[in-house]
Formats: structure tokens, sequence, C-alpha cells
């Protein structure tokens, strides 16, 4: 394990929403195995409404060098959304100067939303990579851009181990694809909106 003494130690703190279907838990684990590969200390935390398919579900992630104390959020970092509901929802959870990763395919963008936003057309980009199931590491490989500048230590092998501890076949080609192009689009965002992370 990390040492829990170490100075100058982070917590990342993460909420996931969407419906049942959309790979919010799946996207959850693989980045809590990440972290866990890396042997960082991680809580991951699912929660699912009554319906399986197309009820809500969200996920708590916190990622650390230090022990955690609770599984629940209060004021995440960074929230990462596949559809509008579970953004109206959980916006609250999110603190006044979170980054925001929304699926622009399936949301419109709202006034409530800070200048630390960004759309991310994962559903017709999946479908172009030949599965809309992919969407949600589309916006994984988003969310991992923004973490890169934060000294977030999970690397890319933490991520491949993460997608073949999550899946039982063999889909990580698919996966590493869309992580990679999710990356990519946020990259090319930041660059050209002069957002700074």
């Amino acid at each position: 394990m990390v040492d829990l003494k170490k100075k100058n130690s982070h917590i990342w703190k993460i909420i996931l929403g969407g419906s049942g279907g959309q790979g919010i838990v799946t996207l959850g684990r693989v980045l809590a195995y990440a972290g866990v590969s890396r042997k960082l200390n991680v809580s991951f935390l699912p929660t699912y409404g009554a319906e399986m398919r197309g009820g809500y579900v969200y996920s708590m992630i916190s990622i650390s060098s230090k022990e955690l104390v609770s599984p629940v959020i209060s004021s995440a970092d960074y929230g990462v959304f596949m559809n509008e509901t579970s953004m109206q929802m959980l916006l609250q959870y999110l603190k006044g100067n979170a980054w925001v990763l929304w699926n622009s395919s399936l949301v419109s963008p709202g006034k409530h939303l800070n200048n630390k936003n960004i759309g991310i057309p994962a559903s017709e980009i999946a479908e172009k990579l030949g599965s809309v199931k992919v969407a949600n590491m589309i916006m994984l490989g988003g969310l991992l851009k923004l973490l890169e500048s934060t000294g977030f230590p999970v690397r890319e092998k933490d991520i491949e181990f993460g997608i073949r501890e999550t899946f039982k076949e063999d889909k990580g080609n698919l996966n590493i694809r869309a992580i990679l192009e999710g990356k990519r689009i946020v990259a090319e965002v930041i660059q050209n909106g002069g957002l700074e992370i």
C-alpha cells in the first residue's frame, strides 16, 4: 500500500452519473481497479435506482495515497455525466470550481455550469468506433486527460489492468481506442478554448 503518512498527498473525488445500461458502474470499476493497480487507496460506491435498465445510476469514487474515511462524497472535484437527468440530480455534489464532463450527444448544457465544463459527443463517437457501449470509455479518456495535470499517478498500464479486471471477454483494444479518443477531444477543447487545467 501507499505510505499513508506521505506529505503532499491528494484525494481525487469523482462522481459519475447516468442511467442503467450506459456503463457508469463499468467506468467506475475500470478507474477503481486502475487505482488499485497503482497501490492507491480506493473507495468505489455505486448506487442504483429501483429499475435495472433505464433507471438512474451513479458512482462515487475517491482515489488517494491517504487513508479514505468515507465512501460518500459531498463535494467532488470532477463530475462525469452520461445523461441530462443524472447531471441535474448530481451537480449539487460538485465543488463550485469542479470540472464537469458531459455527453453532449444526450445532454444540453444549462446556464448553471461554470467555465470548467466540456461536452463530449461520446455516443456519436462510440457509434463511429463500432459500438455505442464504449461511450463510457470515451468519457473516461476525457476524465483521465483532465486528471493528468493534477499529479494523478494512474498510468496507461494501470488502465489496461482495470479493463482486464472489469471485462471477462477481450474488449481491450476497442476500449483503449475509445479512451484515447476521449483524451484527444478534451486536449483539443482545452487547447482551442484556452481552458486551464
